[in-house]
């Protein structure tokens, strides 16, 4: 599903920018293969800011990752951005929801103040090697005695 949708988006982005180069029409054949190979082109330019970041200690990839990956690719940016420069800036036809669409947490952290009210009744104050994103360590069998 996700894939269609996105593929379907490339298509429309691929008719936009045939239109905007001055064409008035194009096969649905050639604009699968145009989009194929842009798909192709944006995964290659991904792999490429991904691994400059990972080379480089970063989770992220940042501006100067881009640039590397698209020297890696021989496109010159400033050339690129001449090319952008000079063109008209073409919005897309309909507008977009975020994709994808981020979901809620699935993560069980309880409450911010049922974990103060646990770790005060329960265990005392949290240590300081404990950081906060971590949920409380309480146990529930702490009061009770064990029988064997």
């Amino acid at each position: 599903m996700c894939e269609s949708y996105a593929r379907s988006l490339l298509r429309v982005s691929v008719a936009q920018v045939c239109q905007a180069l001055g064409w008035d029409a194009v096969q649905l054949s050639a604009c699968d293969l145009l989009s194929d190979v842009l798909e192709r082109y944006l995964q290659q330019l991904a792999r490429g800011c991904h691994r400059y970041s990972e080379l480089y200690g970063r989770t992220d990839p940042g501006l100067s990752d881009v640039d590397q990956a698209f020297g890696l690719m021989g496109v010159s940016v400033a050339e690129l951005d001449d090319y952008i420069n000079n063109l008209e800036p073409v919005a897309f036809s309909q507008s977009i929801p975020q994709f994808p669409i981020a979901k809620g947490s699935v993560l069980q952290f309880p409450a911010s103040g049922f974990e103060t009210d646990a770790r005060n009744a329960l265990r005392g104050e949290r240590k300081d090697y404990i950081p906060e994103y971590l949920p409380p360590l309480v146990s529930l069998q702490e009061g009770k005695k064990a029988f064997y």
